[in-house]
């Protein structure tokens, strides 16, 4: 029986070696793409590999990606700024990359939170789950904060290969890059803007309800307060911003009110800058959005515009 083992083992142990040396090549390539799953992949890499180091930081949704133009605020304000904000994903994700981003060299020294109806709310997929592929293995943060969400097993983070199986576009997408695939840049500094055009996603949801009903989420907003305690024991500025949002939007958001008090009372008990721009006139002119929550490319640099003057005013030590 020990010799049977024996040579079992010494039969497993090069496919093994195998799997695990495919991994890392599979990961390594995937790890450079700056388009796929939306360039999240730039974001999550510069924070593993300690390249954010910035005195500000951008921190939100979709809503902070392609809204607050982080290249923009560090210029304007003589200072370092990078935007992480995370498509698709509500405060619980955000959390873990302001986690990753106080492990930088440079710590920041000025948090801007992103915030809309959705922060507190808590999605039950991993959105974007590809995103997460070349970072999985071995590594049990990133298990910690995925847990809870539907995705992946806990073997998909300790068995080598076993997470791309199935994941055929994210394979290809790493072997194109090793063969010198087309790789631009997407994200400038976290940022992205959107030259899209007016979409009918609005439209469509209002022939499907006459009103939607945004549900916070308990644990989400006990892990949001928490985080405002944490940056302010360790001195870090926090400002909230609620970036323009199309009017006929808002008006669909049934409990939209309730929700920005959350926000209100916040910013309050921790004396956090509150800047609402629900009704800044940028939110009652269409062509500044490609849907009803998100600015294209000349909206959200007009408002970046406006933004850093309003930060100017807050003498944001850096």
């Amino acid at each position: 029986m020990k010799r049977f083992l024996i040579k079992f083992a010494l039969f497993l142990l090069p496919i093994a070696l195998f799997a695990y040396g495919l991994d890392v090549f599979i990961s390594a390539n995937l790890r450079k793409s700056t388009a796929f799953n939306k360039g999240e992949m730039t974001v999550w890499s510069d924070l593993y590999d300690k390249k954010v180091n910035s005195k500000i930081l951008v921190m939100g949704s979709s809503r902070a990606w392609v809204h607050l133009d982080a290249t923009m605020i560090g210029d304007s304000l003589n200072t370092t700024a990078y935007n992480l904000g995370m498509d698709g994903h509500n405060f619980w994700m955000q959390d873990y990359r302001f986690k990753l981003a106080m492990q930088q060299p440079v710590k920041p020294r000025v948090v801007i939170q992103s915030i809309d109806v959705f922060t507190l709310a808590r999605r039950n997929d991993l959105f974007y789950a590809e995103q997460f592929l070349p970072y999985m293995l071995g590594n049990d943060s990133l298990r910690q904060v995925t847990k809870n969400f539907i995705g992946y097993e806990n073997y998909d983070f300790k068995v080598p290969l076993i997470r791309y199986y199935g994941k055929g576009k994210a394979i290809i997408e790493a072997f194109r890059l090793f063969f010198g695939g087309k790789n631009e840049p997407t994200r400038i500094r976290g940022y992205q803007g959107q030259l899209i055009a007016w979409t009918n996603e609005l439209e469509l949801a209002k022939k499907r309800m006459d009103h939607f009903n945004v549900e916070m989420d308990g644990q989400t907003v006990a892990l949001f307060e928490r985080y405002l305690q944490f940056c302010k024991a360790n001195g870090i500025q926090l400002v909230f911003v609620y970036s323009p949002e199309y009017i006929e939007g808002q008006n669909f958001i049934a409990n939209r009110k309730q929700m920005i008090n959350v926000y209100k009372n916040f910013s309050q008990k921790y004396d956090i800058p509150f800047f609402d721009y629900s009704n800044d006139p940028i939110s009652y002119k269409r062509e500044y959005f490609y849907n009803a929550l998100h600015m294209n490319k000349f909206g959200a640099e007009k408002f970046t515009a406006a933004f850093i003057q309003d930060l100017r005013g807050l003498n944001l030590q850096y």
